[in-house]
């Protein structure tokens, strides 16, 4: 088949979207000599250093378009044109990465879908975020002929909130990017901390935006307890960009005094090892969230060797498997006492962090590269 790949996460994304997509796309390259591929790129400045890498290994066309992404989805929304064959020639297959799908002439569309917040949880996001998310989502869906969930309770999702066909999606589970692992030079990942972020004392870590959708809410609320317990030895670092919850994190910190004990980060560079030296530096990762439809961050931290503590709700469970120790996101004291364990029991901690590895072990690249792999030929199956 000759299969076009759709590039807007590589190029306009810098999180974990982007880093996804690349690492997806790289072990395709490397393992599959049945398809042919090509990237289609809405590119008004023509970023070429945003795939350039992924296609020195590999002879790979690319069909440019020097347009926003504004008015080509404009066109494909109101007039359905230009086809995707009008720019990339005939193709079998045109594999949308992001959410923004282009109609086609004959090629089947398998658009990825990473979660469905927006149909989940409408009530912890804002008002004008849900009427977009969902928007963008059911332009997708007109010309979506398959899909690609991140996990089976997306696909659950999928089917359940959005009367979606169940044959027509198909699951592909994220694989944990090689960048995170232990540093064993701790004197240095300190040293970092302190001078890029001022954190001097032992932390627990969030990472993630800060929203309400993410609780991160329960989470303030849940370290509030735990040093009202007399647990105040570690502070709280709350890593990511600004979001719904962002007002309410900076009153709270005020409120209560917590200024010397919790850091706002703001967003994380993604290309770099600030991310994997926070996770280092942690004694405890928490990620209580309301919903996800895979999350990185948490098998991120169990390759870096740090606990972790998740929701035992939405696709969190299925992520972390038997590895997390998982808590009622509605239960502020719940976290609290999961917290305090980590903190104060060494063998539980131990042991979390032993099946942590062997978790973010299971979760590799190629794995997900050879699994899409089936699933295309499960397509072309069909179309024959």
């Amino acid at each position: 088949m000759k299969i076009v790949l759709d590039t807007i996460p590589l190029i306009y994304s810098n999180g974990a979207d982007r880093r996804t997509t690349y690492h997806l796309f790289r072990e395709l390259f490397l393992n599959d000599s049945y398809n042919s591929y090509a990237l289609f790129c809405i590119d008004r400045r023509r970023r070429e250093d945003r795939y350039a890498s992924l296609i020195e290994q590999k002879r790979i066309p690319v069909y440019t378009v020097p347009l926003p992404v504004r008015t080509l989805r404009w066109a494909w929304s109101h007039l359905a044109w230009p086809k995707l064959e009008r720019i990339s020639g005939p193709a079998d297959l045109y594999h949308v990465a992001g959410i923004i799908a282009a109609p086609t002439h004959r090629a089947k569309v398998l658009v990825t879908i990473r979660g469905i917040v927006a149909e989940v949880i409408p009530e912890y996001l804002p008002a004008d975020k849900v009427r977009r998310l969902k928007k963008v989502l059911r332009e997708a869906m007109r010309h979506a002929d398959y899909y690609l969930a991140v996990s089976e309770k997306t696909k659950q999702d999928m089917v359940s909130c959005l009367g979606i066909n169940p044959d027509s999606i198909f699951v592909c589970p994220h694989g944990v990017d090689p960048q995170f692992k232990p540093i064993s030079d701790r004197k240095a990942v300190f040293g970092f901390l302190k001078k890029k972020f001022r954190i001097v004392n032992p932390y627990v870590l969030y990472v993630g935006a800060i929203g309400y959708h993410k609780n991160v809410q329960g989470i303030l609320q849940a370290y509030r307890l735990l040093r009202e317990k007399g647990c105040r030895s570690h502070d709280l670092v709350l890593a990511g960009f600004p979001d719904s919850a962002w007002d309410y994190a900076a009153q709270f910190i005020g409120r209560f005094g917590m200024e010397p004990h919790i850091h706002l980060t703001g967003p994380i560079a993604q290309e770099t090892d600030e991310l994997t030296c926070l996770y280092n530096g942690a004694d405890c990762f928490v990620f209580p969230s309301f919903y996800e439809g895979w999350c990185s961050p948490p098998v991120e931290a169990m390759a870096c060797g740090t606990p972790v503590i998740a929701s035992n709700c939405s696709s969190l469970p299925e992520t972390a498997g038997d590895a997390a120790c998982l808590v009622d996101p509605h239960d502020p004291e719940e976290i609290s006492n999961r917290i305090e364990d980590i903190l104060t029991q060494r063998d539980f901690r131990d042991k979390l962090i032993e099946k942590g590895f062997r978790r973010a072990a299971d979760l590799n690249w190629r794995a997900s590269a050879l699994n899409l792999m089936e699933i295309y030929r499960t397509i072309e199956g069909r179309a024959e």
